[in-house]
């Protein structure tokens, strides 16, 4: 064994002066022109996803949130108001024990991703739902009231339209067929991942009428894995321009089916009500339109067009001979 070494007292006095006067914390050490700081890491909690990652999955659900707004607004004839709370990161297990038992849990799958997701209400929201399916005012259920196997049967439709939200929240990173894989009361019971298993967790407040619920999903690392590099804003928005062309060439193709009524105008005359009265067959009104002059083409109540009246075959006609409106524009 090596001799232990003793200090010299200039050692130990060079210890002592570095020590502060009034008895408070060292300095940080300096490295390589760094000051060290430490921070507390949890190893059994890891953080699987980025900032930017985040900021992409919130973006994600704020679009979420706003789509089943206005869908559900409208299958439940209500007001309803969907909010994003929070976007947070964890271990699965976390995520379980902030979801009271029993509450009505829908397990989905994100195809062509791997794994599953959970989406959890708390029953307060299932029974304001339930309720307003029912007839009623969307009013929470008593609490002695558990939620039955007719109870949910009828939320299954509500679950319809959330998955068809979260389709159309994802369609600016990725399309994706959401499917429905099972239904339960116990969120324990789920098999969605294991409990040590990171996830990320999103929270939304529904707002139906003057009552107030929540919302959950969770969403396993495992899940979004293979596009994890994929969730940046500049994919988010790079999709959110794509799927504005899309909407725009849509709006267009059906505006082209609309039908709108055509009509040309004659001539006008004026004639007092009197004159009207002792109209009789055979009588003739001097229109204000001359014979070889083009006459307006009416679009609903607007002037848009000249035409010259004609026939093809035994079909009244009009040709149109100058546009309105560009005239108007230029």
């Amino acid at each position: 064994m090596s001799q232990e070494k003793t200090l010299s007292q200039k050692e130990i006095d060079a210890l002592l002066a570095i020590l502060p006067s009034d008895g408070g914390p060292l300095p940080a050490a300096e490295v390589d022109g760094f000051m060290g700081t430490a921070k507390t890491y949890d190893f059994r909690s890891p953080d699987k996803f980025s900032k930017e990652q985040i900021r992409t999955l919130q973006m994600i659900h704020e679009n979420f949130a706003r789509r089943l707004t206005s869908s559900l607004s409208a299958f439940l004839r209500a007001t309803i108001a969907v909010s994003l709370v929070h976007v947070e990161q964890g271990s699965f297990v976390d995520f379980l024990q902030n979801i009271p038992s029993p509450s009505p849990t829908t397990v989905f799958r994100y195809e062509p991703l791997p794994g599953r997701v959970m989406l959890a209400f708390d029953t307060d929201t299932a029974s304001i739902v339930i309720d307003r399916l029912m007839g009623g005012l969307g009013q929470p259920i008593s609490d002695e009231h558990e939620i039955t196997d007719i109870d949910q049967q009828l939320l299954e439709s509500v679950i319809n339209y959330i998955a068809e939200a979260i389709q159309e929240a994802w369609r600016n990173v990725l399309s994706v067929t959401v499917k429905t894989v099972e239904t339960t009361l116990n969120p324990e019971f789920a098999q969605v991942a294991l409990p040590s298993d990171a996830a990320v967790f999103i929270g939304f407040e529904m707002r139906i009428r003057d009552n107030t619920g929540m919302m959950s999903i969770c969403i396993p690392y495992s899940v979004l894995k293979p596009i994890v590099s994929e969730l940046s804003p500049h994919t988010w928005v790079a999709g959110e321009t794509r799927e504005s062309d899309i909407y725009a060439d849509s709006l267009m193709a059906h505006l082209k089916r609309v039908s709108v009524d055509v009509r040309t105008l004659l001539g006008e005359a004026d004639v007092n009500f009197e004159d009207i009265l002792q109209l009789q067959t055979g009588d003739v009104l001097v229109l204000d339109t001359h014979v070889h002059r083009p006459l307006p083409v009416m679009i609903g109540t607007d002037k848009r067009y000249n035409g010259q009246p004609g026939t093809i075959g035994r079909q009244l006609a009009v040709q149109i001979v100058d546009v309105l409106e560009a005239k108007h524009n230029g």
